[in-house]
């Protein structure tokens, strides 16, 4: 009776090997999710930065008609080539065209907003063309800009009325259209 009491009590444990079984698969497992999750990171990057694009197109959209007065938004290279995270870039929104966004001191007098690229790790800005938002909403249509991280790439569209739009050229993503 008494060796029975204690078969049972030895089943209700673990031995070393079955846990150190247990823990070489979970670590199998995470080393095959890493590379995902970093793919999922520099994807969620990309979107977010055209997002915040499209959103100061929106904001500068409505400060021109609040104003009264043509706001301009362009996207450009900055004057060094590259930093710790890819090329460097910067976007502006300016009161006058070609307000240089990357130096401070110029721009100081035309630009009303600078984001520049160090606040987006992992992004590349690939093509621009400059926003010209006009006070009664009225914008000329243009592929704004388009960004990259890694193999991915979204772009950010202005309607004629101004409004931004994110697509995916790819169509990968399943929280933007396709372009």
């Amino acid at each position: 009776m008494r060796l029975a009491g204690v078969a049972r009590s030895r089943a209700r444990g673990l031995t070393l090997l079955e846990l150190a079984i247990a823990l070489a698969v979970l670590a199998v497992l995470s080393a095959l999710a890493v590379p995902s999750m970093a793919s999922r990171l520099r994807a969620e990057r990309l979107l977010t930065t055209a997002e915040m694009f499209a959103a100061d197109v929106a904001d500068a959209r409505h400060e021109s008609a609040r104003r009264g007065q043509a706001l301009h938004i362009e996207a450009q290279a900055a004057a060094s080539t590259s930093s710790a995270s890819g090329p460097a870039w910067c976007w502006a929104v300016a009161t006058t065209t070609s307000c240089p966004c990357a130096d401070a001191a110029a721009a100081a007098a035309c630009r009303l907003k600078i984001v520049p690229a160090h606040e987006h790790p992992g992004v590349s800005l690939v093509q621009s063309q400059p926003v010209h938002l006009q006070p009664d909403g009225q914008a000329s249509p243009v592929l704004a800009a388009v960004f990259s991280a890694g193999d991915r790439r979204m772009h950010v569209h202005v309607s004629r009325f101004g409004r931004a739009r994110v697509c995916d050229p790819a169509g990968v993503s399943t929280r933007t259209p396709r372009c």
